[in-house]
């Protein structure tokens, strides 16, 4: 075993070099594929059907999948990072819960006006 300064010096540049090399960094990367079924919706009449879709296909979600990405890290130590990709579906799925504001399955023309209009703002 190296003793005196130099000796002290080699063994402290082996530990380092030794952390340096086992150190790592605990990773997790999880990608979630929401793709639900489309949810079966009946319509008052045309023009509902209408106002819904045209508001529907100005919503940023409408036009293919969309993502989503949450990281946690702690530099060095742990990084953990969770992607969510939504589908179509789930964005008309979406845009179904809000408005049909009772819930009964049926959009009427009055809910799908309203719904336009908070698409156009």
């Amino acid at each position: 075993m190296p003793s005196g300064p130099r000796g002290a010096s080699v063994l402290t540049a082996a530990f380092l070099a030794s952390v340096a090399l086992l150190n790592g960094c605990i990773t997790t990367h999880e990608t979630v594929r929401e793709e639900p079924e489309r949810l079966k919706v009946e319509f008052e009449n045309d023009c509902a059907a209408r106002l819904f879709y045209e508001a529907f296909s100005r919503t940023p979600d409408a036009h293919g999948r969309r993502e989503s990405e949450t990281k946690f890290e702690i530099p060095v130590v742990l990084s953990v990072s969770r992607t969510v990709v939504r589908s179509e579906n789930a964005a008309f799925n979406h845009a179904v819960r809000r408005c049909d504001t009772n819930q009964d399955g049926k959009i009427t023309e009055q809910e799908a006006r309203i719904f336009a209009e908070q698409q156009g703002r």
